[in-house]
């Protein structure tokens, strides 16, 4: 009897923090589309060339910041393990873009030791949100 409340607890344990990590994964996601708005565009690549910045938001999703007010969220079919740790990544493609079909490789940010490589996803379209001036402001 004692096993089976031990087991229960336990499950119960675990399904709280699988929740919890899920709350947190879609709070940081959340929190890093704050300023943009989704614009409805889907696409299978992007220009190397237009890419500012990238942000890394968690094992499953990448802001790419482009220049000018865009960004694409590249959200992976399958966890990229170590990717929301390391917050690091690199790319080899043979083309000035960066695709559906490329694949990163998770970086150690400490020695650039190469690990997990993970397949990217569509390049879902956002704009930055226009800022709205106070009116009532002198």
């Amino acid at each position: 009897m004692f096993g089976k409340k031990v087991i229960f607890i336990l499950s119960l344990c675990f399904f709280s923090l699988s929740a919890m990590a899920a709350d947190h994964k879609e709070d940081k996601l959340t929190k890093a589309l704050a300023k943009y708005e989704k614009t409805g565009k889907v696409e299978k690549c992007v220009r190397l060339s237009d890419i500012d910045s990238t942000r890394v938001i968690d094992d499953y999703n990448i802001l790419f910041i482009m220049k000018g007010k865009k960004a694409y969220l590249n959200s992976m079919k399958h966890r990229c393990p170590r990717l929301g740790f390391e917050e690091a990544f690199s790319y080899k493609v043979s083309v000035n873009q960066l695709c559906d079909i490329d694949i990163i490789t998770v970086l150690d940010a400490n020695g650039g030791i190469p690990g997990p490589s993970c397949g990217l996803g569509k390049f879902v379209g956002y704009t930055k949100k226009h800022k709205i001036e106070d009116t009532h402001a002198k």
